[in-house]
């Protein structure tokens, strides 16, 4: 198997790590992106959230099917031996990575920006090379 390959891989577990992440536990993955500020849940309220909590879990979830699929999707690719699909898949899913990025970025500020988007131009980076392949 080649290095591209295993790379892709990582990606693909990188997705359906982060979309489990928030389909699960959605409070918490939107307070890591910052749709939650730190005050606004605490682990006491187990009843009585305001009708936008609810909106905000529910695209919260909604986002995380979004990374499942891709990661579900570039594990295929894998297994029928399509390293040029799972390279497009990746860098079409660059559109959602950069639009997470500017999100994150407005929301939790400079830092947290620059970390995600080195992270979504590392996967770029696999994506051409499997494209590459």
């Amino acid at each position: 198997m080649s290095t591209w390959r295993l790379l892709g891989l990582s990606v693909a577990a990188g997705y359906v790590g982060l979309g489990t992440f928030a389909f699960a536990t959605p409070v918490l993955a939107g307070r890591a992106l910052g749709v939650y500020p730190l005050d606004s849940f605490s682990p006491d309220k187990a009843v009585g959230y305001r009708l936008h909590d609810r909106q905000e879990r529910a695209a919260m979830r909604f986002l995380g099917a979004r990374d499942l699929s891709i990661g579900l999707g570039l594990f295929a690719f894998d297994y029928q031996d399509n390293p040029h699909a799972m390279g497009t898949l990746i860098l079409s899913g660059m559109v959602l990575c950069v639009t997470d990025v500017y999100y994150v970025f407005r929301l939790r500020g400079w830092e947290w920006g620059t970390m995600l988007g080195i992270g979504a131009a590392s996967w770029c980076a696999i994506g051409i090379g499997l494209i590459g392949l």
